[in-house]
């Protein structure tokens, strides 16, 4: 008897039990094999309503959809990645996404790439070729359709080697000096020649340009035009240009003592133009913890033009880059090569504008330099 009721009893389950089967029901997943049952049709046709849409009747492909829509079905990019196809996703590897100039062209990318159903995985690598290196093996890794990228170094050897295995490049803010691959630049030479220009024809004598490192190809094409611009208004662009260099890293905390360093020379600059509008920022704010007058005292050029630099007080001159655009281009060109990678490459040209404000002002303007600001 007691055997018997032993056979026919439930065994009762441990809370542990019962935990993890609610765990295994609550993680388990629709499946493209649910989806084909639901709609009467085979994984094949699932499989073309997710990749080729076109090719599927559309009566069928209306009937899918809403089985897919009505399960809830999240189909796995892993999967399709290890059946040989590429992630619905594109790389961008900047020097520095934090910067607003990368910010808004980042955001130019992500309007393009989002309109083909994509996204977009951004990387920076603050100027530093070793990460730089590190980002294009995981994105390679990763299968992304394509990489924009604004290289690290002046050499580009590395990324021809990543596109014959097969990802797709373009250059941002860099050309392409053999058109072996598309690019969006802006013409440096000719920003660095406007930002000096104005601040000769102002009757300016003597600039201090605080750029970045050279091997950054805008940073030596920046240079080029303001000497260009030098030499143009007869002036000794050696004697004329007082050149500081600072690293990505540690800009702002180098912008601090290259101020205190300008203002101890004797004959010192009445002008300041700097690689970017970030750096303009930290330079107004050293001046004027030390009593400088922006105009009046020094005037300061910026570089980008990004939202906020009408807001400063004073309003800051700035060289304005297009940088929304920059980035939409980018992105257009390379879901076209994705498209057809027998494709015409493109070298898509912006010329930059000068945008005076009120940081800037002619020399006979200015009075000389105390400390006290008087």
């Amino acid at each position: 008897m007691s055997a018997r009721r032993k056979d026919t009893e439930k065994p009762q389950s441990s809370p542990a039990g019962n935990a993890h089967k609610r765990r295994k029901a609550s993680s388990s997943r629709v499946t493209i094999k649910d989806v084909a049952d639901q709609a009467d049709v085979s994984i094949a046709t699932v499989s073309n309503v997710l990749n080729r849409p076109a090719v599927v009747a559309p009566a069928t492909l209306a009937r899918v959809r809403e089985v897919i829509d009505r399960l809830g079905f999240v189909r796995s990019s892993a999967a399709h990645q290890m059946r040989g196809g590429t992630s619905r996703s594109f790389g961008a590897v900047v020097l520095d996404a934090s910067n607003p100039f990368s910010t808004e062209t980042i955001r130019g990318l992500e309007d393009a790439v989002h309109e083909q159903g994509a996204a977009v995985v951004v990387c920076s690598t603050d100027g530093s070729p070793e990460r730089e290196a590190s980002y294009l093996r995981l994105l390679e890794e990763q299968r992304v359709q394509g990489i924009v990228i604004t290289p690290a170094t002046r050499s580009i050897r590395h990324l021809e080697a990543l596109r014959a295995r097969g990802t797709l490049v373009v250059l941002l803010d860099r050309r392409s000096s053999d058109n072996e691959f598309c690019s969006v630049s802006v013409d440096h030479a000719r920003g660095g020649e406007l930002a000096a220009r104005h601040l000769f024809d102002l009757g300016h004598r003597r600039i201090a340009f605080i750029n970045g490192p050279l091997h950054l190809s805008q940073c030596a094409e920046r240079r080029r035009g303001m000497r260009r611009a030098a030499r143009q208004s007869g002036l000794d662009a050696e004697e004329s240009i007082i050149e500081y260099t600072i690293d990505p890293i540690t800009a702002f905390e180098q912008t601090e003592a290259i101020v205190e360093s300008l203002l101890a020379i004797p004959d010192r600059p009445t002008a300041v133009v700097c690689v970017n509008d970030q750096i303009a920022f930290a330079v107004l704010r050293a001046l004027a913890e030390r009593r400088v007058r922006v105009p009046r005292d020094m005037s300061v050029v910026g570089y980008d033009d990004v939202d906020f630099a009408a807001m400063l007080t004073p309003a800051l001159t700035s060289v304005r880059q297009p940088k929304y655009e920059l980035g939409r281009a980018a992105a257009e060109l390379l879901i076209a090569e994705t498209a057809d990678p027998q494709h015409r490459h493109g070298d898509i040209r912006f010329e930059p504008e000068l945008i005076e404000r009120q940081s800037t002002t002619a020399r006979a303007r200015l009075n000389r330099y105390s400390p006290r600001g008087a």
